[in-house]
């Protein structure tokens, strides 16, 4: 029986990794084969659910050759994979996003569904066949959905996510204090901490010619990491900017607290665009947008704002 690869985008995070090793799970137990790896290093909030709730850690492995095939979750552009697969092994897709490339993938079946989590969609294979998940699969999945939904506050969420969620937890229960504890986790970015995140959380899109990085952390407490920090993730961003080769860069903190988005973009022409899509003002590099937005809602706005204007434009 031929093996296939599950896997997210390199350096995934949780919902990616959670949907590698589910959906693997998955296809075991309904005859076919899989293995979950692991493109990259996984995100720190990743890692925290991982060694959390014991959770075997999937291998972390270089390029796939040309005659593996595989199954990307949470993933659906090219550009993601820094050219670690060729599109003609990619043999299914599932993913959540409103913005994807997922028709370049011509050998592959396609699910695109637009709820808070891919962790959703694999979640709800499991009980549409009627299969069990494991304890870990239940929780690592559990973890992802609560995360990329930032606990059911992005506007994101489904009446899905909430249904698998319960369903989930009926075969495993969370540890109590989980979700403050991960949350909290992913909030740490004393010192060298926050250039890593950043580069990790760095998301580059092709919108209307240009290539734009959108920088998104989720945390809590995003004030005093402004207050104390805003000349260095000014830095950090146009160093990143540099290293990616982008056109333009900017940052999304979602604040699971204070339940809002703070922006920095020194860029004026990017500040003009955020603007205009998202309805914001910029001060000092630095815009607040009540209500969490994610940065896979951002792109859409964006994007249908960029194709308005003239190709001569920034």
């Amino acid at each position: 029986m031929e093996t296939v690869f599950t896997t997210s985008y390199v350096d995934p995070d949780l919902d990616g990794v959670a949907c590698a090793i589910a959906y693997a799970e998955f296809m075991h137990a309904t005859g076919r084969s899989a293995t979950a790896c692991l493109l990259g290093h996984p995100t720190v909030e990743a890692e925290f659910a991982l060694r959390t709730l014991e959770v075997p850690r999937p291998l972390e492995r270089g390029p796939f050759t040309a005659e593996e095939k595989v199954i990307l979750l949470d993933a659906s552009e090219p550009l993601h994979f820094q050219g670690q697969l060729d599109v003609a092994q990619v043999v299914e897709v599932i993913d959540h996003r409103q913005v994807h490339e997922a028709q370049v993938f011509v050998n592959a079946k396609i699910q695109i569904e637009l709820v808070g989590a891919a962790a959703t969609l694999v979640a709800e294979k499991f009980f549409e066949q009627n299969v069990t998940p494991s304890r870990e699969a239940a929780l690592i999945l559990q973890a992802a959905v609560i995360s990329n939904t930032q606990n059911f506050q992005a506007s994101t969420t489904t009446d899905r996510d909430h249904a698998m969620m319960a369903a989930l937890g009926a075969v495993a229960a969370l540890p109590s204090g989980f979700t403050h504890d991960m949350f909290a986790a992913k909030s740490d970015f004393t010192g060298p901490k926050l250039a890593q995140a950043m580069d990790t959380e760095t998301g580059v899109f092709e919108i209307s010619g240009k290539r734009i990085g959108i920088v998104q952390l989720e945390l809590v407490g995003s004030d005093v990491l402004v207050e104390n920090r805003h000349l260095e993730i000014l830095a950090i961003l146009e160093h990143l900017c540099e290293q990616n080769k982008l056109d333009f860069i900017f940052l999304t903190m979602l604040d699971i607290e204070e339940k809002l988005n703070r922006f920095i973009c020194a860029d004026p022409f990017m500040q003009t665009s955020l603007s205009s899509a998202l309805n914001v003002t910029f001060t000092d590099n630095l815009a607040i947008r009540q209500g969490i937005i994610m940065r896979k809602q951002i792109t859409p706005l964006l994007k249908s704002y960029l194709e308005k204007l003239s190709p001569s434009s920034g």
